[in-house]
């Protein structure tokens, strides 16, 4: 598995490749915009320069783009829904600005409205970006811990997402989080654990389309339904957890992300080396 960090983006994203640099990022995940705004902003033809000749130089692959917290691909309002799938072409356009190969978004709550309903309007908006933006980047779609009425936090549940996307299948895939899976009630505390997580997802989706793995610990109970991230080996899934996804032979070139808390602080690179030294199989 190939190790990153969510890199925030007070810097630029010219400063997210001194970033990357200092912690040993093997991948790197960052926001495509703002993560509480709608504006998209515009990006520098001179920062876009030093971050694809950094991602060059230090050999980062994959870059993946988070869209920002207020997408809501589901939503029944339509409004949201709108800003949402325009953000995420504007994001998939800048991922082809950029060079990044992913883009990872939050699915969205149906507000009410049922599944089906919020499903149904998942797919049409993943359509509408992928339609009106350049390039050839995939839309993870990422697992939920279930809160509310959030959709897709079951493999079945983004199964029949997946589904409804046919037309779409070679630039639609899937982003695991540690901690909403545990908190959507599935067990990756061991190695039994994890084996049999994995092979319910190949099941119902296939492990070809993970491309993407939010390495969070969680202090939360097992199916809690909340989505709290903690830092690597200190929380429920812990290091057993943690070594069984990182050395899974099937997640040999899947991306491993952390998003743990107090970044800033200098906990990134703690986890980051944590995960390192669990790691016996390098993708």
């Amino acid at each position: 598995m190939r190790l990153g960090v969510h890199i925030r983006l007070a810097k630029g994203v010219a400063g997210v490749i001194d970033k990357a640099e200092a912690l040993g990022c093997e991948a790197l995940q960052m926001f495509s915009s703002n993560p509480n705004a709608w504006k998209v902003g515009t990006l520098e033809p001179s920062a876009v320069e030093v971050f694809r000749s950094g991602v060059e130089r230090l050999g980062i692959d994959p870059v993946v783009l988070h869209t920002p917290y207020l997408l809501n691909l589901a939503s029944p309002s339509d409004d949201i829904w709108t800003n949402s799938w325009r953000n995420l072409a504007s994001a998939l356009a800048k991922a082809h600005t950029l060079g990044a190969q992913y883009i990872v978004t939050h699915i969205g709550s149906h507000g009410g409205a049922g599944f089906d309903a919020g499903a149904d309007k998942v797919a049409e908006a993943v359509t509408l970006a992928i339609e009106s933006a350049p390039g050839t980047a995939t839309v993870l779609l990422e697992a939920g811990s279930g809160a509310g009425n959030t959709v897709g936090s079951t493999f079945e549940e983004l199964a029949a997402i997946l589904s409804r996307l046919e037309s779409q299948k070679d630039r639609i895939g899937v982003c695991l989080d540690t901690a909403h899976l545990w908190g959507a009630g599935y067990d990756i505390s061991s190695q039994a654990g994890v084996d049999a997580v994995l092979a319910r997802f190949d099941k119902l989706i296939g492990l070809s389309r993970l491309r993407v793995f939010h390495l969070n610990d969680t202090e939360k109970d097992l199916g809690s339904h909340k989505d709290r991230h903690w830092h690597i080996g200190q929380g429920n899934v812990g290091l057993e957890g943690f070594r069984a996804i990182v050395n899974h032979p099937a997640l040999t070139k899947t991306a491993g992300i952390i998003e743990t808390p107090d970044m800033d602080s200098g906990k990134d690179i703690v986890n980051l080396n944590v995960l390192k030294c669990l790691r016996t199989v390098i993708g």
